[in-house]
């Protein structure tokens, strides 16, 4: 059996380890540091909700805790909001569902009165009276919501497709728009008592500040606070933002999701503090946090809970005025492998992994088992050949140039792989050579528009798909303009086929050998089907099986559809035809054949690979004929050919509890 050590490449993949970011971070403080005494500059652990589906927002509710769980939908969407009581003791808390009607619920902010307003992805704020009374705001004016909080009696509510934060009267009036032409990917925001807000925008990095005058109303442009980066006072991709005052000072609470943990900054962006430390291993809490996506303080100010997605559960913390001890164990572990986002590329023998935290995209020989790394893509930085986030990936068939966008920079960039197949692979960085960089605010200029479109935005390109039926075209999904766009391969022009109209936030593309292309939507919860003759249909499951949360699709070597639910921790694998029974594959689990969040998938010389996301590594399944039967489970430097004891399918685990295999290290 493997595992297959391949220590050396761990420097080449990662130049910049995660924990080793993290302790530059304690000594390397060149950032503003804020020399208030008012503000909390750490917190003691209290009590872990877990088992909350997709946790990506909170919000307290007296003594209660509200969390949207939009993967928990096993039983309907009615489920999508979770209500903690008891959360204040050490005993497991309660839960019990709020009925809400949300398609996908996003973020939850509850007023003073006690009114929940929920942002629905789908497209509106659904508005809940203590009476259970709902009402629905912003439908035909959201797009895609993605955090929403209570401004007085009005309604603040970001929307990442708007790239805006849109303000609604008590009526459901929209009164304001700020942030147009200035906001990336705006996030949770929050609101001060004088009305001003602070927006969370992922994708620059920063928070925003948009003040309000003494009538309340808002600055149309925000001020930015912080930058990019590990340092105190700097973020990577912050997701959410709370407000505490205290003694005449403002205190900002940050979600700060890339660097694993909730720093405190003054109202000026200045560091204050921070606390969490970045859990080294899947599963790992008990204070240690993991892609934090929400945060939110109670009304006295003393208690703060945090959503983890990644990790399926809240954590609630007391606020303290000391700082935490630093954990000894940061930079300390035993073996740290991948940390592999949703994107992945294969073709022409290539495979392309994009590590989430280094945002640098790894290029393996895919017709080995285990595959051999060779050369790296890029990393993070503003610099040529480095990116800002990586939102797609693919490998050109044939001859195996690699594409890759980049939405914080709004560029679709193409590279030359200059190897010898004929010979063992090795190491060499200069592998990838940059062949083309596209601006796609210039690029959509070339496009030709749908019928009934006057304009279309700038392309947000989140998977890339080449039809091998005819090698001069290819495929960009693009989130932006809910569309296909079918361009030559030198981007010189391209048309635009729309999705269907219930399109939400399509996030992956597939081509069968046939001409059928699977596109998979996430907020919709549906796998959008265009068949060769350009005819699209919307399936809702496979056989008997609906779908969950799909966020990958593929076609196995019969042309069956497989989807991934990352909502189901498995995949769903057809039959013959959509109608056809299909059957599950995998579980909820850290062992092969099982998944922690499955997202993209790809097809490669070996079986289709899933990326096994909140595992940190991919799994690959193949055996011809349809079987999807595994075969590989593997992490930069650790791989598995055969199942590990307790797998589904392997020998019973009966090994002492000491030699039980270890969790994936993140």
């Amino acid at each position: 059996m493997l595992p297959v050590m391949l220590p050396i490449m761990l420097p080449v993949m990662f130049p910049v380890m995660f924990p080793v970011m993290f302790i530059v971070m304690l000594v390397s403080a060149h950032c503003a540091i804020a020399a208030t005494d008012d503000c909390p500059r750490g917190a003691r652990h209290l009590v872990t909700i877990p088992g909350v589906y997709g946790a990506c927002a909170v919000a307290f509710d007296g003594e209660s805790i509200l969390v949207c769980a939009p993967e928990q939908v096993s039983d309907g969407s009615e489920r999508q909001v979770v209500r903690a009581l008891a959360v204040s003791g050490r005993a497991e808390p309660q839960l019990t569902f709020l009925p809400t009607g949300a398609g996908y619920a996003a973020d939850i902010d509850v007023a003073a009165d006690g009114t929940v307003a929920i942002a629905d992805a789908a497209g509106s704020v659904r508005v809940i009276a203590r009476d259970g009374s709902l009402r629905v705001i912003g439908e035909g004016t959201l797009e895609s919501p993605s955090g929403v909080c209570w401004r007085g009696g009005e309604l603040a509510v970001s929307d990442r497709r708007l790239r805006a934060v849109v303000v609604f009267s008590g009526e459901g009036v929209e009164i304001a728009r700020v942030g147009v032409g200035q906001l990336g990917d705006p996030q949770g925001l929050a609101a001060t008592a004088d009305g001003s807000l602070f927006v969370a925008d992922r994708l620059y990095d920063r928070i925003w500040h948009f003040a309000a005058d003494t009538n309340r109303h808002l600055a149309g442009v925000g001020r930015a606070l912080c930058e990019k980066g590990a340092n105190p006072g700097q973020l990577r991709s912050p997701c959410d933002v709370a407000v505490l005052d205290r003694g005449g000072q403002r205190c900002l609470v940050v979600a700060d999701e890339l660097n694993h943990r909730i720093q405190i900054l003054d109202g000026d962006g200045r560091f204050v503090g921070f606390f969490g430390m970045h859990a080294l291993i899947p599963r790992q809490g008990a204070g240690r946090i993991h892609y934090p996506r929400s945060v939110v303080i109670d009304a006295k100010g003393k208690t703060i809970a945090v959503a983890e997605a990644f990790e399926d559960r809240v954590q609630v913390f007391a606020l303290q005025s000391t700082a935490n001890e630093i954990d000894a164990s940061v930079g300390m572990s035993e073996f740290i492998t991948s940390h592999f986002g949703s994107e992945v590329g294969c073709a022409a023998d290539l495979l392309a992994l994009l590590d989430v935290e280094t945002q640098g995209v790894a290029l393996l020989d895919a017709r080995t088992t285990p595959p051999i790394h060779m050369a790296i893509i890029g990393g993070s930085g503003a610099l040529p050949n480095r990116f800002g986030d990586v939102s797609a990936i693919a490998v050109e068939p044939v001859c195996g140039r690699v594409w890759i966008a980049d939405s914080a920079r709004a560029r679709l960039d193409v590279f030359n792989t200059v190897w010898d197949r004929a010979k063992p692979p090795i190491v060499d960085m200069f592998i990838p050579q940059l062949a083309r960089s596209m601006d796609l605010g210039a690029f959509v200029h070339r496009l030709t528009l749908p019928g009934g479109r006057t304009a279309l935005r700038v392309p947000s390109i989140v998977d890339i798909a080449f039809d091998t039926r005819d090698p001069t075209r290819v495929l960009l999904l693009d989130a932006a303009n809910r569309a296909i766009i079918n361009t030559d391969l030198r981007l010189q022009s391209g048309t635009v086929d729309l999705l269907p109209i219930g399109a939400r936030a399509p996030e992956e593309l597939a081509i069968a050998s046939d001409g059928r292309i699977a596109v998979a939507d996430s907020v919709a919860r549906v796998v959008f089907m265009r068949s060769a003759a350009g005819e699209w249909s919307t399936l809702a499951r496979l056989g008997d099986i609906a779908f969950a949360r799909p966020a990958g699709v593929g076609f196995d070597d019969t042309g069956a559809l497989v989807v991934s639910d990352c909502a189901r921790d498995a995949c769903i694998v057809g039959g013959a035809t959509v109608n056809a029974s299909a059957r599950l594959v995998g579980e909820r689990g850290i062992l092969d054949e099982q998944f922690f969040d499955p997202q993209a998938m790809v097809d490669s010389p070996n079986g289709l690979i899933v990326v096994d996301r909140g595992n940190h590594r991919f799994q690959r399944f193949g055996g011809g004929a349809g079987q999807f039967t595994w075969n590989l489970t593997g992490s930069m430097g650790r791989y598995y050919d055969r199942k590990r004891r307790g797998s589904p399918g392997a020998a019973p685990a009966s090994t002492p509890a000491s030699r039980v295999p270890k969790l994936e290290e993140s």
